[in-house]
């Protein structure tokens, strides 16, 4: 039998009607049968699919590799690199691009391979930029290639133009950068004083994008040699960026200010003469004004040849009330107004302004006293050396230790994406945004933090912040031990300091020394929602085995300033820490200083040997590595309450400074307790008696207890009946649940009040 040749058909894309042989689909150049035909005219070999050997495959995957994929415009990067390696070869970015899928897809080189491709591409790189940028400054095609993905958030709406073989070589700025590139550098050489910027929040990013590209182009021409002409630059550029967009206001000395606007001044001068008029209409009634005077302007302006005086009385009086009412609702209507331009520019402030108390007159602290008892807090910088639970904890981690620190452009330009774009900055003034989108001074900063990190030395500058003392409790007065410091630090010392923090925490999770029971600047952790749930579940076993159990919370006296610096550097080196690092972070605390503000009045500088800053990301981080020994020594005392028979030994939970204490019974609970102290008084932090509490609960229900004593002499007092505000939540033997609800109950409604009151009225009022 005749074997016949069966006819394949392959559908068409131009129809889903037509049919064609899978012959006529190899002359068309169809994807799937290349190989169908061993005749093309040169026309159907261009079309036809390329075979590719192991080598172009494995140049494939190095072009590929070396395009930083994670970023956008790969392809055509990928391209440019192949192209470098076979000038003569036709294919274009969408073949190339397809073919690394194939490669991938049908696994023509095993992981282990592409492994070793890709450390060889990575080793490459990072050689041939460090060469790179210790010969030649950043050029401007150089900015159009490192753009990291900070800035594709803001040049999104754009795209980028193909490069031509006929431009002008990299480097070559345009008119329009050339002049951005002058104005910038005129600006820095002036060196004048420094003001606050404006924020561009509602600027529009077609016209702040393109603006930027052409700063940065101009930037990465500039020749940058220390810190403090990258943060000057930084400066000058978001100076004229801000002047480019039409929002820089000239400085203008300041004006004692009258405290009421004209046409309220107005009104009022109309009310007091009106109860002028009223009261002399009154006399003139009783027969008591004599002036002759008075008495006929009285008759001309309230026609009182024809009105009887009662009757001119009674309009002057309505004429006041109506002016009174007046004042009133255009003071109404531009709080308002100003109100829903808040909501439009910033939710997060207009809600906050909501809950603040408007009529409260706030009390500045006597200056001189203030200014003794920030010195003494933060001056004081001792430990005692001399224990023997010290020397314990040194050997627990004397076999870690952290390799030497480096710092890259690709850390900057990730920890760059956590700055917060307009948070206030310290006494330098750029704020986050133009470190996040300067892209071409990240490798800039990255060489200069080098270099400032394995000295060990740092500007002093970078470590000089604003305090801000804010009052906590209006009812205490003005005692300077009740203002919180908030401190403003330079943006560029923040960026640094949160480098070196994120490298810590990779170490510390690396090798699990962070204990468990803390909470506080934890990743992967809900914080105090992760605690409170630990013990709600303590709490109802106890109930439901009717166990006992004993609860010590502890609150510390300052305790974000009371910590001393050879502490933290103590435990620093005894869990491992790099040695630059250690060293940077000594000699940075010994450069520590800020200056007090309570509103705009300064109280002076003073300097920091005690305490850290509350102001950045490291500072926390180095807060719970000093109470780091205070959970071990806790652990090792093999003491705390059982959900089991055979379960794990609970005897706290601590959330950053916040510390609860848990025994099963009277004695363990003042173990626990007393350990606690002395760990406190050797580190020199003290208890904040009057915030610690304690209760005691036998077969699951309170009883009455003397609180405990300390062989000091201080007593932490039974807090029964009354609840204990833990993490922010009021509980005893459980949370309260019914009074967080009713709490959050009435502040919904009262935000939501006042919510629609301020969102009653949109339009702009008009000027009286």
């Amino acid at each position: 039998m005749e074997k016949q040749t069966q006819t394949k058909y392959i559908l068409a894309r131009s129809s889903p009607r037509i049919k064609r042989t899978a012959v006529d689909a190899a002359d068309s150049g169809h994807p799937l049968t290349s190989g169908l035909r061993n005749h093309q005219t040169p026309n159907e070999q261009s079309k036809k699919r390329q075979k590719y050997t192991m080598p172009e495959n494995r140049t494939i995957m190095k072009c590929y590799y070396k395009s930083e994929p994670q970023r956008r415009g790969y392809q055509k990067r990928m391209h440019q690199l192949w192209k470098q390696e076979y000038p003569d070869s036709q294919i274009t970015e969408p073949r190339l691009a397809d073919q690394r899928r194939f490669i991938i897809r049908n696994k023509v080189f095993s992981e282990v391979e592409l492994e070793e491709i890709q450390k060889i591409c990575k080793v490459n790189y990072h050689q041939t930029t460090a060469q790179t940028a210790a010969e030649t400054p950043a050029t401007l095609g150089m900015v159009e290639q490192i753009e990291p993905e900070e800035s594709v958030e803001l040049l999104q709406e754009f795209h980028e133009p193909a490069l031509e073989t006929s431009a002008e070589p990299p480097g070559t700025l345009t008119a329009r950068q050339q002049e951005l590139k002058e104005k910038i550098m005129a600006h820095a050489a002036a060196n004048a004083i420094r003001q606050r910027l404006p924020t561009l929040k509602t600027v529009p990013k077609r016209h702040l994008a393109p603006l930027m590209k052409d700063v940065n182009a101009a930037l990465s021409t500039v020749q940058i040699t220390s810190i403090e002409q990258t943060n000057q630059y930084a400066y000058s550029a978001a100076v004229i960026v801000t002047g480019e967009l039409g929002l820089l206001q000239p400085r203008q000395p300041q004006r004692k200010s009258t405290g009421k606007p004209k046409w309220k001044v107005r009104l009022e001068l109309k009310i007091k003469k009106l109860r002028s008029d009223a009261s002399n209409l009154k006399n003139m009634k009783e027969k008591k004004l004599k002036n002759d005077k008075i008495k006929q302007y009285l008759i001309r302006k309230y026609w009182l040849n024809t009105r009887k005086i009662e009757e001119a009385l009674e309009i002057v009086k309505e004429q006041i009330t109506a002016t009174t009412r007046k004042i009133e609702r255009y003071e109404a209507r531009i709080i308002q107004y100003r109100q829903n331009q808040l909501f439009q520019s910033d939710q997060r402030q207009f809600y906050q302004s909501l809950n603040q108390k408007t009529d409260t007159v706030t009390i500045k602290p006597e200056k001189t006293a203030t200014t003794k008892f920030w010195k003494e807090l933060w001056e004081n910088n001792n430990y005692n050396k001399n224990t023997r639970w010290i020397k314990e904890f040194e050997g627990k981690f004397s076999q870690n230790k952290m390799e030497q620190m480096e710092i890259t452009t690709e850390m900057i330009s990730k920890r760059v994406q956590k700055v917060k774009n307009w948070t206030s900055p310290g006494s330098d003034q750029p704020h986050g945004f133009w470190l996040k989108h300067l892209i071409s001074l990240h490798g800039k900063m990255a060489q200069q933090f080098n270099e400032m990190l394995q000295k060990g030395s740092i500007s002093e500058w970078l470590t000089t912040g604003r305090t801000y003392l804010i009052q906590k409790d209006p009812a205490k007065g003005a005692a300077p031990g009740n203002y919180r410091p908030i401190t403003c630090l330079p943006t560029m010392f923040k960026l640094l300091t949160g480098i070196i923090a994120d490298r810590i925490q990779d170490y510390l999770e690396e090798k699990n020394i962070l204990p468990d029971e803390q909470k506080g600047n934890k990743r992967k952790s809900r914080g105090t929602k992760d605690q409170l749930l630990i013990d709600k579940m303590i709490l109802e076993n106890c109930k439901s085995r009717k166990a006992n159990l004993h609860m010590t919370w502890i609150d510390y006296k300052k305790a974000f300033d009371s910590l001393p610096h050879s502490w933290i550097i103590k435990c620093l080196d005894a869990i491992g820490i790099s040695k630059n690092v250690g060293t940077f972070i000594e000699n940075m605390m010994e450069h520590w200083k800020t200056e007090l503000f309570v509103g705009n009045e300064s109280y002076g500088l003073v300097n920091i040997r005690r305490g850290i800053f509350q102001g950045d990301s490291l500072s926390p981080l180095l807060f719970i590595i000093a109470m780091i020994p205070l959970s071990t020594i806790l652990q090792k005392t093999n003491l705390g309450y059982q959900t089991s028979k055979n379960s794990h030994k609970i005897s706290h939970l601590m959330y950053m400074d916040d510390l609860k204490l848990y025994g099963k019974t009277e004695t363990e609970i003042q173990s626990l307790t007393n350990t606690v102290r002395i760990f406190s008084t050797d580190i020199n932090m003290e208890f904040g008696l009057d915030k610690c509490s304690t209760v005691a609960l036998k077969k699951g229900k309170i009883i009455e207890s003397e609180g405990i004593n300390m062989p000091n002499g201080q007593t932490i007092r039974c807090h029964q009946p009354e609840a204990y505000k833990y993490l922010g939540i009021l509980q005893l033997d459980n949370i309260k649940h019914e009074h967080v609800k009713t709490v959050v109950s009435k502040n919904t409604h009262k935000r939501s009040e006042k919510f629609s009151k301020a969102s009653s009225m949109e339009a702009t009022p008009s000027r009286p």
